[in-house]
């Protein structure tokens, strides 16, 4: 009996080595797009970043505590808090004054005398770089 094949083969010898995230793609219902979509919106998650989560936990048996929660509801939870903290420390670090300083030297190469004394020259080419300018000029001991 001869097998019927759509679409292209996988390459999963590839895969298998990949260092980097990889696509997946599939279809479904229109509704389960709009529901999946709405879900992320409310835990504050995109799309792919709420698919991902729950195709990840998969493997974990979903058991309902006393109280009704889920451990994949649990550790949807625990990642929001966790996206919240480091979206509070990026917001620190992403000051108004640095992107400030930020915008008006984009493009540009500073030259600057570091902590050791050393001419330096760096350009400007992302907020971090401002950041890194900064504590660079820095001589804390």
């Amino acid at each position: 009996m001869n097998e019927i094949r759509t679409g292209r083969a996988l390459q999963l010898e590839r895969l298998q080595y990949a260092t980097n995230k990889v696509t997946l793609g599939f279809k479904c219902e229109a509704q389960t797009k709009i529901a999946l979509a709405q879900e992320a919106q409310q835990i504050g998650m995109t799309l792919s970043e709420y698919v991902e989560t729950v195709i990840s936990s998969r493997n974990h048996q979903v058991k309902s505590s006393e109280d009704g929660t889920s451990e994949l509801m649990t550790t949807v939870a625990s990642q929001q808090k966790l996206i919240d903290k480091l979206k509070t420390k990026v917001n620190f670090y992403e000051n108004d004054l640095l992107r400030r300083a930020f915008h008006s030297h984009r493009g540009q190469t500073i030259e600057y005398t570091n902590s050791h004394g050393k001419i330096v020259s760096k350009t400007i080419s992302q907020i971090e770089d401002v950041f890194t300018v900064l504590l660079d000029t820095v001589k804390l001991s």
